[in-house]
């Protein structure tokens, strides 16, 4: 049977595990001020603009504008689930918490279900970019923006590249385009 972290759990991983010390096994830190700063793991740099203050458990890079808390640290930097990057925590933080060992979100068949659900949305993503690209390159509606573009030095290259798109002013678009190709 699928179990839930209670949220009492969480907020006691949350308020135990010093952030400092979690982020201290990634990150050479050292102590300026209230806060301690070092090399961002998130984008190169040379000069530190990561910052993590113990006060408010909290970490923040001023290079590309990273942040959250101990949880969000975990996931973006080890790519973990929220419910891994809680275990996680606890783990690095040596606390001693009683989680259910079947809990919802992790591998198993209900998370099979949600990878199909997340794959659709990902394929439906990709057809609506490749929709308003297309409006963008090769329609009437879309030489206006496209016109703009090629002004504020973006070329056609750049476009395909970052499949760059146009969105009409029609509220249907979308979504008549994807009864079409589902239908």
């Amino acid at each position: 049977m699928m179990q839930r972290i209670p949220e009492e759990t969480i907020d006691q991983i949350r308020n135990q595990a010093d952030i400092v010390d979690v982020i201290g096994n990634y990150v050479q830190l050292k102590k300026q001020g209230r806060n301690y700063i070092g090399l961002c793991p998130f984008h190169g740099e040379k000069t530190p603009s990561f910052s993590v203050s113990p006060e408010k458990q909290i970490f923040h890079c001023f290079g590309c504008g990273k942040g959250g808390n101990v949880f969000s640290f975990l996931m973006e930097h080890d790519h973990l689930s929220f419910v891994e990057s809680v275990k996680k925590a606890a783990e690095l933080a040596h606390l001693n918490v009683d989680l259910p060992e079947n809990v919802a979100g992790e591998t198993d068949t209900g998370g099979k279900e949600q990878s199909s659900e997340a794959r659709k949305m990902v394929e439906l993503h990709q057809l609506a970019a490749k929709l308003y690209h297309y409006l963008l390159l090769e329609t009437e509606e879309g030489f206006q923006a496209l016109e703009y573009l090629k002004e504020r030095g973006m070329s056609e290259a750049m476009m395909t590249e970052f499949q760059v798109g146009f969105a009409p002013n029609h509220h249907a678009t979308l979504t008549s385009f994807l009864k079409k190709t589902r239908g």
